[in-house]
Parts: C-alpha cells; structure tokens; sequence
C-alpha cells in the first residue's frame, strides 16, 4: 500500500514540475525577446544618430575644402566654422569627439583643406597635428605707422602675397567695412573721397596671418583691433569733451608722433590749450605726413612749413583733416586726458621744443620768449 501511495504522489508531482519549467521557460523566451527587441532598437537607434550627426557628409565627396580657423578660436568657434562650410552635420557631436579625446586645448589655428568624405576623426586629427595648407606669418603694425608704412611693411619686410598698391587700394574702400565697424561712419565724406581714408584706423599691434591674406583681411584684422581698444569709455569721454571718435583719433596719431609715450599727455595739453585759444597747432609731424619724409623737427625749413595742404598745421587752424598714422592705445588715451597742470587757463603750455635728439624728450613753455630761449639752449644738441 504504501508503494502504491508513493507511486501515485510521483504522478501528481511531475505535472507541477512540468508546469514549472514551462513557465521559467516562457519567462526566459519572453526576457530573450525583449532584449532582441531592445538590442535591435538600441542598434537602429545608434545607427540613425550616427547617420544622422556623426556619419560623414557625403562619403563620396573628396572634394577639398579651405577651412580658415583663426587665432584663440574655442572648439565652439571651430564647430560653428565646419558646420557654415557643410563638413560636419552637427556642431554638437564635433564638440562631443573633441571632449571624448581630451585635447580641447590643443586645436591649432591655420588653414586646412577639409572635405565633406572625412570623419568627425580624421577632421579632429588634422586640426591636432596641425598640418596646416598655408603658412602663418607674424606682422607687426608699429604705433605712428601711416597707411604707406604699413602697406611697405606687409610687402617688403613680412612678404605677403600681394603688393603695396594692392594694400593701398583696398584701404580707400571705406563704404565696403562701414556695416562691420560702425565707427568708420565718424570719417568726413570729404576725406572718405580722400587718398588714404582709413589712415589712423588701422590699429598697431603684434598679429598673426595667413601667408595668403589678402589685403582685406589684414585691413578686418585690423580695424577689428582697433574696435575693441576704443573702448565704450573711451567713445563717452570723447562725447564728453565735445570730440567726435575721428577727432580723437586725429589728435591723437599727431601725439603720437611727436614725442614718446612719457610725455604724450603733456604734448596732448598743449594742443588742447592752442584749439582753445584758437592758435594753430604748428605740429612738424603733419609736415612730414604731407612730404613723406621721416627727419627731426629741428630740420624742417621754412618753405617746408608752407606747403599746400589741409594737413598743414601751420597754415590751417585746428586738427588737420585727419590722422597722419596710426597711433597706440598710450597716445588715444593721452588725447582724452591732457596733462592737467599744463591745462591751467591763466598760464597754459602752449610750446614744447626738442631738447637732446638722442634721448627725444621735450622742454615746455608757456611763452614764446621762454619757447626761444630753450631753442637758443638745446640747438647745439640739434648738430
């Protein structure tokens, strides 16, 4: 009997355990399907957004693309720069590699030849290693350069790849840079019609260029450097003192050429005190602006000092009709602050004469009869 009985819970047991395992089994062939389903998605889904914001352009598309990326771009700058030339699909997945490969830092700027077949990769390699197509060239615009010394310079001593007529030409192209510097609007149309229009504007300064840059480019570089020097401070106070920003930056390239930096606020004082008093300014720098020639005040001649032209200081009152170089940021901020104790109204400055040409500075007058006597004292220096 007791066999049997054993016998008999057997059978009941093996259906429950068969039922069991049917359902284990159902659970693991519906979990297998999930993941199927899940691992199918998942890959769809990375295939559409590699096709989508990290897959090439156009693979078939070897087709060279010239990609400028300037000096002090950010991975951002980089990104939006690809994207307007169509080489990438998505700034943001450029981004994305770039923080992947940890060298955010190490972009380098110059000109390249991308093309739309490339990977986000190959294009991040390149801009790594630096492998540039065109040369960068570092120039420098020294502060009382006027347009013709600039032009000189680009050409003759850092070898650009155009000529000085080329540079001068395109300076006279004023309405062509007004709506990318407003400020420009401040220049005369008088002198807009002028033979150097832009002189005073092209701001002094260390850069670095593409050997290739034509002379526009230079000429946005520059004007952009000057854009960001004449500070909103800077425009207020000219507003304040009455000046326009074309005024300033006449002033101040007649400043700048006159003395050195240390002495720039008193030279600025005694030409504030003679617009004034309605005194000529009697600058020799517009002289040699107007004869191109670069020699001591001490040697000008008196028919020199005659000659016919609206930047003649000597035969025109006021500024003359515009900037004779371009002047730095030291001698822009000695035109809007003038030394104050040479600005006393009862005995003001108005004379400054060279003293020692080796050293270049400068003795200051408040009367002709004391400007004389210091000529009679420093002439034998003059030899």
């Amino acid at each position: 009997m007791a066999d049997s009985a054993t016998a008999k819970n057997r059978k009941t047991v093996k259906p429950q355990e068969n039922t069991v395992i049917r359902k284990v089994l159902r659970h693991v062939l519906i979990y297998l399907i999930s993941l199927s389903i899940v691992v199918v998605t998942f890959v769809v889904a990375i295939n559409l957004v590699y096709g989508k914001f990290f897959k090439p352009v156009d693979p078939k598309d070897d087709t060279t693309i010239s990609v400028e990326v300037p000096m002090g771009t950010s991975v951002n700058g980089i990104a939006d720069i690809l994207y307007e030339k169509d080489l990438i699909r998505n700034e943001g997945a450029f981004k994305l590699m770039v923080d992947l490969s940890n060298k955010s830092n190490k972009m380098q700027a110059g000109k390249y030849k991308l093309s739309k077949s490339m990977t986000l990769q190959e294009m991040i390699n390149e801009l790594l290693a630096g492998q540039v197509s065109v040369t960068t060239v570092k120039i420098t615009i020294r502060e009382g350069d006027d347009v013709r010394k600039v032009a000189s310079r680009l050409v003759n001593e850092y070898k650009l790849n155009f000529t000085e007529e080329d540079f001068i030409k395109e300076a006279k192209n004023v309405d062509k840079y007004v709506a990318d510097y407003p400020f420009l609007r401040d220049i005369p149309e008088a002198r807009k019609k002028g033979e150097f229009p832009l002189e005073g504007y092209l701001f002094p300064n260390t850069y670095y260029v593409f050997a290739d840059d034509t002379p526009g480019r230079i000429i946005r570089i520059l004007l952009g450097e000057f854009d960001e020097t004449f500070t909103q401070e800077l425009r207020e106070k000219a507003q304040e003192m009455n000046l326009t920003m074309d005024q300033v930056v006449t002033l101040a390239s007649v400043i700048q050429n006159e003395g050195k930096d240390e002495e720039f606020t008193k030279i600025s004082a005694v030409f504030h005190n003679r617009m004034r008093i309605g005194m000529n300014l009697e600058s020799c720098a517009t002289i040699n602006y107007v004869l191109d020639k670069d020699v001591q005040q001490t040697n000008l001649t008196v028919e020199d000092t005659k000659v016919d032209s609206l930047y003649n200081t000597y035969q025109h009152p006021g500024l003359p009709i515009g900037p004779i170089s371009s002047p730095g940021e030291a001698a822009i901020e000695a035109a809007l602050n003038p030394f104050a104790e040479y600005m006393d109204e009862k005995e003001p400055m108005l004379y400054f004469v060279l003293m020692d040409p080796k050293v270049g500075l400068h003795a200051f007058n408040s009367t002709y009869e004391g400007h004389v006597k210091g000529k009679e004292k420093y002439q034998e220096l003059w030899k």
